[in-house]
């Protein structure tokens, strides 16, 4: 991080699933019950336990990696791939689908690390320019509604509103743009050392968090506060 020392920082962009928000319980047995039996399925939370670990086998598996590639680019695309995979999953039919993907998808299935909010919120504080940059195939904005963090934010850009993904170095040059800062002065905050890493391509600075995580577990976003000035 030597470069920040030379270059005022501006502004932070934060990608979501992994960085502000945990991607490691999502799927949750007792939310899969309530969903599934709004959609006309019965299930008990040994049988969704059951479905969710089958459908995380499948979908994180190298096929599944592989057919996942592009589903980011538009909420229809994100929709049509990881339905199928969750079909093909089970295989499980059209009503248990709809309610694991409602699942996925929903707002209060995401849930911030402990310092998420207090972070975004001391940056607002003291001027500093916060946005979100994320590969996701639905509108994320109602998660941070909810904990109250989207009026920390001063922009957020989502792949499947713009067509294209990280590693692109396009999709950071919009975040950018929206955020009304030069690339230089913009430092990028995620944990994929290969998709928010290429934010250099771009002429971001990268400042990338360790791999292990817990929702419970502050995610070290503090670290950000000693970086801008």
């Amino acid at each position: 991080m030597d470069e920040l020392a030379d270059a005022r920082v501006e502004a932070v962009l934060f990608d979501f699933s992994g960085t502000l928000f945990d991607d490691t319980g999502v799927l949750d047995p007792a939310a899969l019950v309530a969903t599934a039996a709004r959609h006309g399925v019965e299930l008990d939370q040994v049988m969704a336990a059951d479905v969710i670990r089958r459908t995380l086998r499948h979908v994180d598996s190298p096929e599944g990696f592989a057919a996942r590639e592009g589903s980011d680019l538009s909420p229809e695309a994100h929709r049509a791939v990881w339905t199928r995979l969750i079909a093909e999953a089970g295989p499980f039919g059209p009503d248990l689908v709809a309610a694991l993907y409602a699942c996925l998808t929903a707002p209060e299935a995401w849930l911030p690390y402990p310092d998420t909010v207090p972070v975004l919120r001391a940056l607002r504080d003291s001027g500093v320019r916060t946005g979100v940059l994320s590969n996701i195939g639905w509108d994320i904005r109602p998660a941070f509604a909810r904990v109250g963090a989207l009026e920390s934010l001063h922009t957020v850009v989502l792949s499947c509103e713009h067509g294209m993904a990280k590693p692109d170095p396009a999709l950071f040059a919009v975040a950018c743009e929206r955020l009304g800062v030069s690339p230089d002065r913009v430092l990028y905050v995620g944990d994929d050392p290969v998709k928010d890493g290429a934010a250099v391509r771009a002429g971001l600075p990268v400042y990338l968090l360790p791999s292990e995580r817990s929702v419970r577990t502050p995610r070290g976003l503090t670290a950000v506060l000693r970086l801008v000035r």
